[in-house]
């Protein structure tokens, strides 16, 4: 059951590395002085925060499956 929790932090992670990439995005974009440096910092933490919620996801998933093909198998031994 903890499979939910994983899948919506995990959405929640994308959602957020989505915000932090905009905000890099704004800060390298800036007519008046564009922080280059800064940016590619931001967009490390951005590129990280997208793969750990990426792998949230695939675990969530992968235990649902595990979850149900094990609840399968014991109806079927039954």
């Amino acid at each position: 059951m903890f499979f939910w929790l994983r899948e919506i932090t995990g959405w929640l992670f994308l959602l957020g590395s989505l915000v932090v990439l905009w905000f890099a995005l704004t800060t390298v974009m800036n007519p008046g002085s564009p922080k280059i440096v800064e940016a590619a910092v931001i967009l490390g933490a951005a590129l990280g925060l997208m793969r750990t919620g990426l792998l949230l996801i695939r675990l969530s998933t992968a235990a649902r499956l595990s979850s149900i093909q094990q609840a399968d198998s014991a109806t079927d031994n039954l």
